[in-house]
């Protein structure tokens, strides 16, 4: 199975807007949070994909999912879905929490099969 995450240079042609999808802490729902998973980019200066994912409503936001540097992918605590092969376009239930004054994802549970 090969990932979906883009390359910055391929998000712009597609015409994506990374930039509408704030990361800052007071910007970012907390909690449980249910979201689409709009697109994901390769992160610029860190192992990581970003994940843009909107709400009803509108709200936009941006999370980064690391790499496990031991497991070599980009699984959260274990779980089941790798970040880096998840599908885009489909809603999930997300657990979002605050670690060192950011937003980061504790879980993702897909809610479409």
């Amino acid at each position: 199975m090969e990932n979906n995450v883009l390359a910055w240079g391929k998000a712009s042609q597609m015409g994506l807007r990374p930039k509408d999808y704030p990361y800052e802490k007071k910007l970012v729902p907390t909690g449980m949070v249910v979201a689409r998973l709009d697109f994901k980019i390769w992160a610029k200066k860190v192992m990581g994909i970003n994940g843009y994912f909107s709400q009803e409503g509108g709200l936009r936001f941006q999370l980064t999912v690391f790499l496990n540097k031991r497991l070599r992918n980009y699984k959260l605590n274990n779980e089941s879905i790798d970040f880096a092969f998840c599908p885009v376009d489909c809603r999930y239930e997300l657990k979002i929490g605050i670690k060192k004054d950011r937003p980061f994802l504790e879980s993702i549970r897909c809610l479409e099969a």
